[in-house]
């Protein structure tokens, strides 16, 4: 019989709060698209961010995944213990930026509970622990929605693949093409091959948000595909020419990198120094990143 969610939550004293940003969504139909785009399996290791009333969480543990949430609202606590007693599900409280990836991944793979990144060595913070091993599948917090995308491509240990729900206008950034990209998608889509599963009405949450939502499902590129793309150049070097090129999208990228591109290098990258950044592609930032350090050397 399908849980009644929200006569649960009644049962618990909980609703969504506006303020919190909280949008909780019960539609099956939505939730089993996400589960099915994520490519989930039994058995699969999950780590979902922000479970809210636990209907994707349901959904996730329906095709047999093992789930460790990342809660940052604690009023949940009773509701997870009565909704997923016996269940493979396991939930730690706090703010998901907190938390290292190895000490997730260690933790997804039976090794332990995670803990804050202050509590967690260095060593292990760099560890390769659990690389592609662990899918992560959540409805998002739209307003760490960059930060928490830049985390989980770009710090490793890395999951296999994220799909998640963000607000459609970020979305349309993340998939963007020449001459309408940002800093986001030219990160995303350097790290990681993304594409649109489903565009989502305000109106499938309770209560409905200001904005349309939209799933996302993005392959992260393994170590051996990224160290071929940085092969001649370095990740910092690459995004401080991205960074700074957006930091005013409106001008030319000659006037705003002049200070990080000489002039020959333009020529060498086989990129116009009239152009604005939003017409560049993640290969063209490389061959401006490597025609620099030539020059540099």
């Amino acid at each position: 019989m399908p849980t009644d969610f929200p006569a649960l939550l009644k049962k618990h004293g909980l609703a969504a709060v506006r303020d919190r940003g909280q949008h909780f969504l019960f539609d099956e139909k939505i939730l089993n698209k996400i589960v099915e785009a994520a490519g989930v399996r039994a058995g699969d290791a999950v780590l979902e961010i922000g479970p809210g009333p636990g209907a994707l969480t349901m959904a996730l543990l329906g095709r047999g995944a093992r789930v460790l949430a990342v809660e940052l609202d604690r009023r949940f606590a009773p509701f997870y213990a009565e909704l997923f007693s016996g269940r493979p599900f396991e939930v730690r409280w706090g703010n998901i930026l907190d938390f290292s990836n190895a000490n997730l991944a260690k933790a997804l793979a039976g090794g332990g509970e995670p803990v804050p990144r202050s509590s967690c060595p260095a060593k292990l913070q760099r560890s390769g622990v659990g690389e592609g091993g662990w899918r992560l599948v959540a409805n998002l917090p739209y307003g760490l929605t960059a930060r928490i995308l830049e985390k989980f491509i770009t710090e490793e240990p890395w999951p296999r693949s994220l799909t998640v729900m963000v607000q459609r206008e970020v979305a349309d950034r993340i998939l963007a093409g020449s001459g309408r990209m940002s800093a986001l998608a030219v990160m995303v889509q350097t790290f990681g091959r993304p594409r649109r599963v489903i565009n989502v009405p305000r109106g499938a949450f309770r209560p409905p948000p200001r904005v349309d939502s939209a799933v996302v499902h993005i392959e992260v590129k393994p170590t051996a595909e990224r160290e071929k793309f940085f092969a001649a150049t370095t990740p910092e070097k690459y995004f401080a020419l991205v960074r700074t090129a957006f930091s005013s999208p409106r001008k030319k990228i000659s006037n705003t990198l002049a200070a990080l591109v000489p002039a020959e290098s333009w020529t060498a990258a086989v990129i116009s120094p009239d152009c604005r950044p939003e017409r560049l592609m993640p290969e063209d930032w490389r061959r401006l990143a490597v025609a620099c350090g030539k020059r540099a050397a």
